[in-house]
């Protein structure tokens, strides 16, 4: 449903239920597990609501997490790491679903101009990997109250947290760099990060500590050296990068970089607090565009997709709250194939030059699906084959 954007539950019913689907997902299921028996009719969208609100998301987060084992154990994401060293978690909230009524207890309650709605919202967690434009997800935390009389809302600040461990229960040993907005930039913070031996870059606004900004402007006029410049001479582009260690932050030291940036469409200034002391040798690294911080951009481009790009994120495909998240945690596995196949080498060239997008490919794909009967012969003598998939940066 997901790879194929139907968009809606209702369209497994109107967009797939041909006899040429049913009997190719039957003849793949054989061709898989020859001895399991598979229904000669397709499930109504109905049936897969009911099936989804009996499967504790529990379980669609641990099939989640044996695709993203599999990647990093084939090491098809290793040349993406921050300076080599570590892998780019970006995180962010989004917006999910929203009601003009109580949709269920665990509602969040917001008033605008007068009108209250009924929020559900998910704080994200996807790894990026900039030189191949994929941004996978790796975990997710929904936030909602625990109770409809609840004091306090819960909030994204709140759900980081658990998200926090989830992701080192998750990936104990993984080598990890968050890329966070300025909203975590505070002292708990990074005082979980460092307990989970994990670095972190902050977006860092003056507003997030007055103070903090203050000494790094005044210790960065102290420091002269601790700059570097690249300009190009034929656009007159020009990028300054400037740095100061060991700044105090709540009697602990962080690291401050910024990236001004001087071209025809005008001035941009980055900055960002970070775990990993700055120099000359990986401040572009860390700062410039397509790199370190600013990769965090990747993730937010990841939920314009899955919102405008047939995927429905804001559409209720339930009312259901295990059904709801199941929904949810399915289209991000759904997400991720499309990025696999978008960027491998088998498919890639076709699918740039012959189709022009993902969504063309998806509405070729379920034509093929929905109208052409699958030579089940052929397939099988494909999966005989040795292959390997690579991923295309160029």
């Amino acid at each position: 449903m997901f790879m194929l954007k139907l968009g809606a539950r209702r369209n497994i019913k109107y967009k797939l239920n041909t006899p040429a689907f049913v009997s190719n997902l039957q003849g793949i299921g054989k061709v898989f597990y020859p001895k399991a028996p598979f229904p000669d009719t397709l499930f109504h969208g109905d049936t897969l609501n009911y099936l989804l609100s009996g499967i504790d998301p529990d379980a669609i987060h641990r099939l989640r997490k044996l695709v993203i084992y599999r990647l990093l154990r084939q090491r098809r994401l290793e040349d993406e790491r921050l300076l080599g060293l570590y892998y780019m978690i970006a995180i962010d909230g989004t917006g999910h679903l929203a009601f003009t009524k109580q949709h269920c207890v665990h509602c969040l309650k917001r008033t605008i101009k007068g009108v209250t709605f009924y929020l559900h919202q998910t704080l994200e967690a996807k790894l990026v990997a900039p030189g191949l434009g994929m941004a996978l997800s790796v975990g997710t935390e929904f936030i909602e109250n625990e109770r409809q009389d609840a004091s306090k809302q819960d909030c994204e600040l709140k759900a980081f947290y658990r998200l926090a461990r989830r992701l080192k229960g998750d990936f104990p040993q993984l080598s990890i760099c968050l890329l966070m907005d300025s909203l975590y930039a505070a002292k708990p913070v990074m005082e979980l990060c460092e307990r989970n031996r994990w670095h972190f870059l902050i977006t860092f606004k003056e507003g997030s500590a007055p103070a903090v900004f203050q000494d790094y402007e005044a210790l960065i006029k102290l420091a002269p050296e601790n700059m570097t410049k690249d300009e190009d001479k034929e656009t007159g582009d020009c990028r300054t990068y400037r740095w100061v260690n060991n700044v105090d932050w709540n009697s602990r030291p962080v690291h401050v970089l910024e990236n001004l940036e001087k071209t025809q469409e005008g001035q941009k200034r980055f900055v960002w607090v970070s775990s990993i002391p700055a120099d000359s040798q990986n401040v572009r690294k860390l700062a410039q565009k397509g790199e370190g911080g600013r990769c965090r951009w990747m993730i937010e481009n990841g939920f314009n997709i899955q919102k405008n790009g047939g995927y429905g994120l804001e559409h209720p495909f339930s009312e259901g709250n295990w059904a709801m998240k199941n929904f949810y945690l399915l289209m991000q596995i759904g997400h991720i194939f499309n990025q696999l196949m978008e960027k491998g080498n088998l498919l890639r060239e076709r699918i740039e030059t012959t189709m022009g997008s993902l969504k063309v490919f998806s509405e070729r794909l379920w034509a093929q699906f929905t109208e052409v009967w699958m030579d089940l012969c052929r397939l099988r003598a494909i999966l005989k084959q040795q292959i390997q998939i690579r991923f295309d940066t160029s």
